[in-house]
């Protein structure tokens, strides 16, 4: 008896650490995005971006070319310079994934939209979305 309990422990403790094996990796924002954002550094994120990417700013949106993104959010770095990012959420759903971070500035923070899709081995930002965080 003391054997088959041993036994059911030790299969369950497997199965536990073989699905948090298979949940990690998937669905997480590449390092360098997420370094980017907290650097402000609009070139090394502008190379994550789609060759067409839905950039939603506060005061502009629309699809725009990774070059005029990457202006767009030069422009959005130099004005709200980041203090801090953080993922607060991140997942998977069928060929994306998402992300959600707070980018923290000197007089608010903001909730930034992450929508990416991996293409040849590559994880291309789609789509960003930089919306208004109430405190």
């Amino acid at each position: 008896m003391k054997t088959i309990k041993v036994f059911f422990i030790a299969s369950l403790l497997f199965a536990v650490s073989a699905l948090a094996a298979s949940a990690q990796g998937q669905g997480n924002l590449p390092e360098g995005i997420s370094r980017a954002t907290k650097n402000g550094d609009a070139t090394e994120l502008a190379s994550y971006f789609n060759t067409k990417i839905e950039l939603v700013l506060p005061d502009k949106s629309g699809v725009f070319s990774k070059e005029q993104a990457q202006y767009l959010m030069k422009d959005f770095f130099a004005n709200y310079p980041p203090s801090s990012f953080q993922i607060i959420h991140q997942g998977e759903r069928e060929n994306a994934t998402f992300a959600i971070g707070r980018y923290i500035y000197n007089r608010g923070q903001y909730r930034l939209l992450f929508l990416t899709k991996s293409s040849d081995g590559q994880t291309l930002i789609h789509q960003l979305r930089i919306e208004k965080q109430d405190e």
